[in-house]
């Protein structure tokens, strides 16, 4: 029986704050040894307009892990507190805009984090908030970046393909902006102007016809680029979670895109034929990715205009550029695929028919 994608919903905390409000925030709290000079620089290239933050900048709390300076700042006890204090309710908030009517009945629970690390964990804590049955089978899938979206449409289907009266729950939720770091890396100052808060959900289930956003799961693919390991990282230290990038990514990931298009849709059929959901890593990653998969000029534009209104929110991120492919009229095929650290491409194949 097919497996579809029967809601699709998002949340993002607070109201937006501009590039240059985020440049005017960090800027005094950029490390002494910080080049300002490439801070602008990297704000300038990097084609996000705006972001979203569970910390509102004005307030004591904003103060305290982002002191003016950049020297100190909360431990990663307190931004661990924050997480579990803020991720539920953002959580929720991207189930209910999916499912406004109600969830209806639920019987795994999917989540998805790389920001935060705590037990009871977001899968518990969202259930409990949901009002869910004790019962429901729980899977957190933590640490895996900005492509951790996939593997869990990927468990889902899996799921509902093992027990077709399964309805599965996968909601992924990061909040990046409680590990910006103020440099003086120049990775560290990269990430202060891409990344952004945000939530996606979905609801994975079986039915014999067409149902709901009317996506059907068909395909799925994953890479490992080779010699890559070293090229992206994501460690959790005494302060902070910290990022670590290299500037061999985008090659390293232009590399297996074409890769990734042959096991999605054949190794002798055009990427062209298919839409494509590109995970923004960042612009360059995109303006690589359409190159390597020769795709005509403006076929990423659903992930460009999501990177400028809400900056790269990591794993929910390929799921509000599919809600994005979602508001045009289009029948066919449409690729969701994100990259993180391994480095790795995931990908899922949907049809709308």
């Amino acid at each position: 029986m097919p497996v579809w994608i029967s809601a699709l919903g998002t949340a993002e905390p607070g109201t937006p704050f501009t590039r240059e409000q985020g440049i005017a925030w960090m800027e005094p709290r950029l490390h002494p040894q910080a080049n300002k000079e490439r801070f602008r620089k990297f704000s300038e290239r990097s084609e996000v307009g705006s972001r979203y933050a569970v910390l509102d900048l004005g307030s004591a709390e904003a103060e305290r892990f982002y002191p003016l300076g950049g020297i100190g700042g909360a431990d990663l006890g307190e931004r661990s507190l924050a997480f579990d204090r803020y991720a539920p309710p953002l959580a929720e908030a991207a189930v209910r805009n999916a499912c406004p009517e109600g969830v209806g009945r639920i019987t795994h629970v999917i989540t998805t984090t790389c920001t935060g690390s705590v037990a009871p964990g977001l899968e518990i804590r969202l259930a409990q908030r949901l009002g869910l049955d004790a019962s429901v089978r729980r899977l957190g899938i933590n640490f895996m970046g900005c492509y951790a979206a996939i593997p869990a449409l990927r468990a889902a289907w899996h799921t509902c393909l093992a027990d077709p009266s399964a309805r599965v729950l996968v909601v992924c939720c990061e909040l990046s902006s409680l590990h910006l770091r103020p440099g003086p890396e120049d990775d560290s100052l990269l990430a202060a102007q891409l990344f952004g808060d945000g939530a996606a959900a979905v609801i994975i289930e079986t039915s014999s016809a067409r149902i709901g956003t009317g996506l059907r799961l068909v395909r799925d693919a994953s890479m490992l680029a080779p010699e890559s390991h070293d090229q992206m990282s994501w460690m959790a230290y005494p302060d902070v979670f910290r990022l670590r990038l290299s500037p061999h990514i985008t090659k390293s990931l232009a590399g297996v895109m074409p890769l990734i298009s042959a096991q999605l849709l054949g190794a002798d059929v055009p990427a062209a034929t298919a839409r494509w959901a590109v995970h923004p890593g960042g612009p360059r990653i995109l303006d690589a990715a359409e190159r390597a998969l020769a795709l005509p000029t403006g076929s990423l534009d659903p992930s460009r205009r999501e990177l400028w209104r809400a900056g790269n929110r990591s794993s929910p991120t390929v799921l509000a550029i599919t809600r994005e492919h979602l508001r045009e009229t289009w029948s066919g095929l449409l690729a969701l695929v994100a990259f993180g650290p391994g480095l790795t491409a995931d990908a899922i194949l949907v049809e709308r028919p």
